[in-house]
């Protein structure tokens, strides 16, 4: 069981999302997660590290995205802070800027927490050893308040601000959607999905295979072959399904739920591996 007095560690694994599971039993270990983005990202890792009053030290292992950086820009905002708009100072990353974070918690985070870099780093074995390693900090009372008192009105006050919304909508008959309709299924020995898209008189129409979701359903917009927001959220969502089921093995069935059944004795051995994190480059078919 970790302690509060005794887990003074959090762990920021980056893109490598198979390694908390793995750290976390550690008695010094408070928090092990990963991080894709160079700023709500960061965001999020200050506040839930300063909200953890034991926390003084925040190792940085896995590895880091090559287009997001995030770990790269963790990094400076330790050693650099903020400019006055939130610009973290030296950082690589896609729009890092941390426009809800106040200063008074940038000091703090800063301060208080020592960043050790270890990126590049998977090996749990090695990354626990870096963790038992790190020295002891003697508390500071000033600074174990830190979920109360002024620090605790500025964590507060650094959230962003949501306006929640009812999770309505109406989607547009599909004749005013789009010319045509779509028609989604898998070809399992070529690991692809496929979408056709067939015009009003179901005699011509269009084919589009991808192993990836985003990319047929941004295909999808960019021929112009719906033009309704709610229809091409409608494709996404159905896409993501196909996509998963391909993935798995599962059966799949157009506007159907997934089936939990394996529609072949095993995955399809041509599906290349999980999609990445990273956004499309384009519409690659």
């Amino acid at each position: 069981m970790v302690t509060h007095r005794t887990a003074d560690v959090a762990v920021c694994t980056l893109r490598t999302h198979t390694l908390p599971a793995r750290l976390a039993g550690h008695p010094r270990v408070a928090v092990a997660a990963p991080l894709a983005t160079a700023n709500l990202g960061i965001e999020e890792l200050v506040r839930g590290a300063l909200a953890r009053p034991a926390v003084r030290h925040l190792v940085v292992c896995g590895h880091d995205s090559r287009l997001f950086h995030p770990g790269q820009s963790l990094l400076a905002l330790a050693a650099h802070g903020t400019a006055p708009d939130g610009t973290i100072i030296g950082a690589h990353g896609h729009r890092a800027h941390l426009p809800n974070l106040r200063p008074p918690v940038v000091a703090a985070f800063r301060r208080r927490i020592a960043v050790h870099d270890l990126r590049g780093q998977d090996d749990p074995a090695a990354v626990l050893a870096a963790v038992d390693a790190l020295p002891r900090h003697a508390d500071d009372a000033g600074d174990v308040q830190g979920g109360d008192g002024v620090l605790g009105e500025e964590l507060a006050a650094s959230t962003p601000r949501l306006v929640p919304l009812a999770a309505v909508g109406r989607v547009r008959p599909i004749a005013s959607a789009g010319a045509g309709c779509f028609v989604i299924s898998l070809d399992r020995p070529a690991g692809r999905i496929v979408l056709r898209h067939y015009g009003e008189d179901l005699a011509s129409g269009h084919e589009l295979r991808s192993r990836s979701a985003t990319a047929l359903t941004l295909a999808a917009v960019a021929h112009g072959l719906t033009d309704d927001p709610a229809h091409a959220g409608y494709l996404g969502g159905e896409l993501a399904k196909a996509e998963t089921a391909l993935r798995l093995g599962l059966a799949y069935v157009q506007d159907r739920p997934l089936d939990s059944r394996s529609a072949d004795p095993a995955p399809s051995r041509h599906w290349a591996g999980p999609a990445t994190a990273e956004p499309p480059k384009g519409v690659a078919l």
